[in-house]
């Protein structure tokens, strides 16, 4: 039911039209989120879910579009979170899963890196091998060309 201040109470909790469809659908796949909350003032339920939708939004990210300190920023708010009553082991999961994929985006990246300065290094070595090539086959044609009569005389 919308109230007079364009807000409708989704499982009790105010929110704002521009954010029912991502609230329902919270409690639509995960209708224990809320469960245990123990606030009962409605401003700080609301902080709080505003807190969450927060934190989604911030899982939502690509791995290389988030700091560490975002990573850690992230996990300290879903400790609060949970702390307050919230039910999100599906988001801690993600959350998790997030890290992992940071971590082995920053692994690769370093081997990416290390793998460029090999070839790099071989071509140098690959170019000097040419140059040698080349010096051995000036000088093989030199040795087996036919001396002239000037040559020899």
């Amino acid at each position: 039911m919308w109230n007079g201040d364009g807000t409708v109470e989704i499982n009790g909790f105010r929110v704002y039209y521009t954010e029912v469809e991502c609230v329902r659908r919270i409690f639509e796949r995960h209708p224990e989120t809320a469960s245990n909350l123990r606030p009962k003032n409605q401003l700080v339920k609301n902080a709080y879910l505003n807190s969450l939708l927060d934190l989604i939004d911030i899982t939502c990210l690509a791995p290389q579009e988030l700091t560490e300190e975002e990573l850690v920023d992230a996990e300290n708010t879903l400790l609060d979170l949970v702390g307050v009553g919230f039910e999100l082991d599906w988001l801690k999961k993600k959350l998790e899963e997030l890290c992992v994929k940071k971590k082995k985006m920053e692994t690769r990246g370093a081997r990416m890196r290390e793998l460029d300065r090999m070839i790099v290094e071989q071509r140098q070595v690959l170019l000097a091998l040419e140059v040698e090539l080349k010096n051995e086959e000036s000088e093989a044609v030199s040795d087996i060309a036919r001396l002239g009569f000037e040559d020899v005389v």
